[in-house]
C-alpha cells in the first residue's frame, strides 16, 4: 500500500514515511519521485487536537478521581491514556491523513 504526492501524482510513500512526514507546519518528507517535500495536512492537526483534548480531560477526571491510595493505578491509567492518544495519531497520520505541501519553506 503506497500513498500519492500531492506534486506528482504518483504512489511513492508507504505508510511508515507518511505518518513521519510531520504536521503541516514541518518540513516534511522529500517524494523519492520528485524531490519535492510532502506532510500531513491540516486533518492529522485537527484529529490530534480532538484526541489530546478527549485525553486531558481523561487524565483530569482520574487525576481527581482517584485518591492518594491508588497512586499507583492511576499513573498506569494516565500512562495508557497518553501512549493510545500518540498511538491513536500516529495511525490517523499512518492511514487517513492527506499529505499536502507543507508550508515552512526551509533555506
Amino acid at each position: 500500500m503506497k500513498f500519492e504526492c500531492p506534486h506528482c501524482g504518483e504512489k511513492t510513500f508507504t505508510p511508515l514515511q507518511k505518518a513521519l512526514a510531520g504536521s503541516y507546519r514541518s518540513v516534511g518528507k522529500e517524494c523519492p519521485n520528485c524531490g519535492k517535500k510532502c506532510c500531513n495536512g491540516m486533518g492529522a492537526i485537527y484529529f490530534d487536537n480532538i484526541i489530546m483534548m478527549i485525553a486531558f480531560i481523561a487524565i483530569m477526571i482520574i487525576y481527581f478521581k482517584f485518591d492518594a491510595s491508588q497512586k499507583m493505578q492511576s499513573s498506569i491509567l494516565i500512562a495508557a491514556i497518553i501512549a493510545g492518544s500518540l498511538l491513536l495519531s500516529f495511525l490517523f497520520k499512518m492511514f487517513f491523513g492527506k499529505l499536502v505541501a507543507p508550508i515552512r519553506r526551509m533555506k
